[in-house]
């Protein structure tokens, strides 16, 4: 017997024996005084009782399965969006230090691209003010500026709310630097006058997170997590012991009466013990292998294999933080006799990727409620979404590409083609359908046609799939690494139906395997180019399963350079180079000058995930579409593709730009990124910081 059940007992035989008193059955001769000592020692239980525990329940806190993984936008923390524009990255300064000198930097750079002035030029005007029309932007920047009389209210509010005048000032300043930074966009550009800051640390527009998922480790039958005592007849026993305390020095049988039958009920709370349960779940899907957004109705049958009832049985099912319940819930509360069963039905909407139920989280409470346990229940499921290779619905913008066939290279030798080259003199065994028959009927003369040569392209489809890239302009939107990958699969569809050869490779952390008891490490993803459907099927497959594509970011970051040599080591030299990145990094303009230094033919498709809600997000586009620009400028196609487009219509307007019609050959070269809006002023320079050139137009 433990302390808790003997205590349990001495309960039960005090309060029969006060029951007896009462009723006259049986009579204890007692002083007063030990009336009064009782009296004592019942109020000191009481109050300490209510010192140790401040009326404070413990329950325990269910996941929330309804809601999908979450991913912040870019410039969600305004430190991190300022410190794009800084030449020199020091963390040894303050923050507001930092924010200073990287707002004075992102005004540099943007006068630089976007108004065409060199950076000697650009430095004069923010020292004297002239850069922006607003008083309090230019003197938080010049301190040869003096600020705007601030009127009595603001001082008064400056004096005793911290940094109010600061976070103003950076308010205004970094809406100053987005209007310029949106040169050229119409209607995209941000209300200044509306425009929001952000805290150092955290974008302020944010919802809180939900409560995290149950866990993602294998847990094989019924495991117990924690127990607790929920304090659920705590007031009621807090209250008997005063009533009591009060009865005694009053001397009233009804109050000390009144206190014992609360005392029986507190006692009653803790005679019981939550159950240990012996249930089992099966979890059905319609569908194992669906296509992304398809509806997948999944049905979860729980049973009690106990001889127990299970009175209050709470169940929450570990749905994959990758899905989002669109119809139903996933979670049930109910009483199982023994050998009794209850089924639960939900629907999620898939997407890519492969998707592996979290173990159930099932929490049992005894009858009195003030006992409560967490389990965690393993059944194996898991959902592999491919994504389909569907052809795009115009052609891909290759570089230097000029041929009725769509991906095709276009040589400069003579040969077998489609686009003239020149005419030279018959020679034997030369193809009938090549002779200038017109000539012949004009001269009597015999001349052969020549065309230029054409070859199937070598096209590698790469993504940039590291942890700073799974970004969205809204929580729940699909992030950049997932529009990438859906993306590559549809430019890799094209291609190949285009005769070309395709190949696939990723940028990103390699963690460890825990499925199937294999730890050892993941090989970065690698499908060199080729053509068939044994190929196809591959690609697809990769695109679905491999953990550098996942659908939740990884939990830490990797080193990009060692990946990019092993590409470089597998790759041929006349192969194109298709890169999916957002642009929302130093890394990633990194990335495309360390292909194009050594000689790749790389054209960047874009997925654009920038927002404009807060100051901060406001910089981060503007560092974007200098990084953009400046790839442009050093002679890079550069696809910009925005949230609220298809992949179709981002290359639709790439080829009416360049001229070309849909299904029928490209010549996207250098202007392969200009966008449909005006972008003149843009100059280049280095990464998004100052530049060090001037002039010019892209």
């Amino acid at each position: 017997m433990n302390t808790r059940h003997l205590a349990i007992a001495i309960g039960i035989l005090a309060f029969t024996l006060a029951i007896a008193v009462l009723g006259n059955v049986l009579t204890l001769g007692v002083g007063s005084w030990a009336i009064i000592l009782v009296g004592v020692l019942t109020l000191l239980v009481a109050l300490n009782t209510l010192t140790r525990r401040h009326g404070v329940r413990d329950h325990g806190t269910t996941p929330d399965p309804e809601h999908r993984y979450r991913v912040p936008a870019p410039g969600a923390e305004l430190t991190d969006a300022v410190d794009q524009f800084r030449s020199r990255r020091n963390d040894l300064f303050v923050p507001s230090n930092r924010i200073h000198a990287g707002l004075r930097e992102a005004a540099i750079a943007a006068l630089t691209r976007f108004q065409g002035l060199t950076p000697a030029a650009a430095n004069e005007r923010v020292e004297d003010g002239s850069w922006t029309d607003d008083p309090y932007a230019a003197a938080f920047l010049s301190p040869s500026v003096d600020p705007p009389e601030r009127s009595l209210r603001e001082r008064v509010t400056d004096r005793f709310v911290r940094d109010v005048s600061f976070r103003d000032s950076v308010r205004r300043t970094g809406a100053a630097v987005a209007a310029i930074g949106y040169t050229g966009l119409g209607d995209g550009a941000p209300d200044r006058s509306e425009s929001r800051i952000a805290t150092y640390e955290r974008d302020d527009t944010e919802e809180d997170e939900p409560v995290p998922r149950t866990t993602q480790t294998p847990v094989d039958g019924v495991v117990e997590r924690s127990s607790r005592r929920t304090g659920h007849w705590f007031g009621v026993g807090v209250v008997a012991l005063i009533a009591i305390s009060i009865g005694t020095f009053t001397e009233s049988a009804a109050v000390v009466m009144a206190g014992a039958v609360g005392i029986a009920y507190a006692g009653f709370g803790h005679a019981m013990e939550a159950p240990t349960p012996d249930i089992s779940i099966e979890r059905t899907l319609s569908e194992e292998t669906p296509e992304p957004g398809d509806e997948i109705g999944v049905e979860v049958t729980i049973t009690n294999e106990s001889s127990r009832p299970l009175p209050d049985l709470r169940f929450v099912d570990g749905v994959p933080p990758g899905l989002a319940v669109s119809e139903g819930t996933a979670r049930l509360g109910t009483a199982l006799r023994p050998g009794e069963s209850v089924t639960l039905e939900y629907t999620v909407a898939a997407r890519r990727g492969r998707h592996v139920f979290d173990p159930a989280l099932v929490f049992t409470r005894d009858l009195s409620r003030s006992s409560e346990k967490e389990f965690l229940v393993g059944s194996p499921t898991s959902i592999t979404c491919e994504p389909v290779l569907r052809p795009i619905t115009t052609s891909v913008p290759l570089r230097a590409t000029a041929a009725t066939f769509s991906g095709r290279l276009t040589t400069p030798e003579g040969g077998s083609g489609t686009q003239f080259h020149s005419v030279r003199e018959y020679r034997k065994n030369d193809p009938l359908n090549r002779i200038d028959w017109n000539r012949h009927a004009r001269t009597g003369e015999l001349a052969t046609l020549e065309f230029h040569e054409e070859r199937a392209a070598r096209v590698l489809v790469l993504v940039d799939a590291r942890k700073a890239n799974y970004l969205a302009p809204e929580p729940d939107a699909a992030h950049a690494v997932d529009r990438s990958v859906a993306a590559a699969g549809r430019i890799a569809a094209t291609l190949l139906e285009d005769g070309d050869t395709v190949g696939l490779a990723a940028i990103g952390p390699l963690d460890k395997r825990e499925e199937d008891g294999d730890d050892g490490p993941v090989e970065q993803c690698w499908l060199g180019p080729s053509s068939g459907h044994h190929h196809r099927a591959q690609f697809q497959n990769l695109l679905a399963t491999h953990p550098q594509f996942s659908t939740l970011a990884p939990p830490k970051s990797r080193r990009w350079t060692p990946q990019l040599e092993q590409i470089y080591r597998r790759l041929s030299s006349d192969t194109q180079i298709i890169l999916l990145t957002p642009l929302c990094d130093r890394v990633s303009s990194d990335i495309v000058q360390w292909l194009d230094a050594r000689g790749y033919a790389v054209t960047v498709v874009s997925p654009d995930p920038t927002t404009d809600r807060t100051t901060g997000n406001q910089l981060a586009r503007v560092a974007r579409r200098i990084r953009r620009f400046d790839l442009q400028r050093t002679g890079v196609p550069v696809v910009d593709w925005p949230a609220d487009q298809s992949i179709d219509e981002a290359f639709a307007r790439i080829n009416a730009g360049s001229g070309v019609s849909s299904r029928s050959g490209s010549t996207a070269g250098s202007t392969a990124g200009t966008d449909s809006r005006s972008d003149a002023g843009a100059t280049t320079g280095s990464g998004a910081g100052t530049g060090t050139e001037a002039g010019g137009s892209p």
